[in-house]
């Protein structure tokens, strides 16, 4: 069983994706299709390493994606999203749709 802070709904998926890194980590796995710790370190963002690996780590362990070896590099790890994390998509673009209408200037 996992440990959360309440049994309130919200806390709970806040408890999975409400740090700053997880949902910019399945933005560019989802989005732009990056898959190697190697693509997502060069996030615009600008992960800590520690940090992207933390989250991986984390995002592996709630099944939200999968770590698999390369086939050509056994030194190299892809990361896929699964269904459980494909569920997080349409909050992502709710997100993006809200951001888009109130954190950005409209040039009339």
């Amino acid at each position: 069983m996992k440990n959360y802070r309440s049994l309130c709904p919200l806390a709970r998926g806040l408890d999975v994706f409400g740090d700053k890194w997880t949902l910019l980590i399945l933005r560019d796995i989802a989005f732009y299709g990056k898959t190697t710790f190697g693509e997502l370190s060069k996030m615009e963002e600008g992960i800590a390493s520690n940090t992207l690996a933390q989250r991986l780590e984390k995002l592996v362990n709630l099944e939200l994606l999968t770590k698999t070896n390369s086939e050509t590099n056994k030194l190299i790890y892809h990361y896929r999203i699964t269904e459980k994390g494909l569920d997080l998509i349409p909050v992502l673009q709710n997100i993006l749709q809200w951001s888009e209408k109130h954190l950005f200037e409209r040039m009339t």
